[in-house]
């Protein structure tokens, strides 16, 4: 394996049981691709995964990995957890209705509780931002107070995927109580032909203020190299 590869195993897969990670990314960045590289990481260590759908999410980032022309079929395969929407996408464990734009926590933990593994999982959470963009402010922070009880449950790692360019009026208000509560916040952005992944905040000193740039190109041999 490559030193970037390793590199990049080391940022992503070197968070630990309890975090709560935050993945910032714009509109254009293209996040399926980063999620696809994830769980290709996590399929070939034997670390197991479960996947947070909210509001169909996660149907959309495999419609546009397909686009690109990426087989899906392993991530078809991955246990998730539906909260909201109607798409039956993923190996469907529980679901999770949505009320008045709004998550009820104690109904999600017990649909987790029924489904984790015994072994600390790889948790992504696809479109949190959808339930920001809808509610008042009290019920945002609540959100967001919500999400921090969870932090130091060793039975997962969590990776939050936002779209920080589309929380409404109150973008500085909501990115700022979820990255002071995040252990690890990650940016995605892509700059011309360039992808890039920078560690902004983690407790591992190593990869603190780190950055890996990766080309188009090249960022679809390391993705080939995850199927292989």
């Amino acid at each position: 394996m490559k030193v970037r590869e390793l590199i990049f195993d080391s940022i992503l897969l070197g968070i630990k049981p309890g975090e709560t990670a935050l993945v910032k990314y714009t509109p254009v960045s293209s996040p399926e691709i980063l999620l696809y590289l994830m769980i290709s990481r996590c399929m070939e260590k034997g670390v197991p995964i479960i996947i947070d759908d909210i509001a169909d999410t996660f149907s959309e980032y495999i419609t546009r990995l397909k686009i690109l022309g990426l087989p899906t079929g392993d991530l078809l395969k991955v246990p998730v957890i539906k909260i909201g929407g109607n798409k039956n996408v993923g190996k469907v464990l529980g679901k999770v209705e949505i009320r008045r734009y709004s998550l009820d926590f104690a109904v999600y933990s017990e649909v987790y509780e029924k489904v984790v593994p015994e072994e600390p999982v790889c948790n992504p959470v696809l479109g949190i931002h959808r339930l920001f963009v809808s509610l008042d402010p009290q019920d945002a922070r609540r959100l967001v107070r919500n999400i921090a009880s969870f932090v130091g449950n060793e039975t997962r790692f969590a990776v939050y995927f936002i779209n920080c360019e589309t929380l409404g009026e109150r973008p500085s208000e909501i990115l700022g109580l979820l990255e002071e509560i995040a252990t690890s916040v990650f940016r995605w952005e892509l700059h011309k032909e360039v992808y890039k992944l920078s560690v902004v905040k983690s407790p591992n000193l190593d990869i603190l203020g780190s950055e890996i740039s990766f080309s188009v190109k090249d960022l679809f041999k390391l993705m080939k190299l995850s199927l292989d």
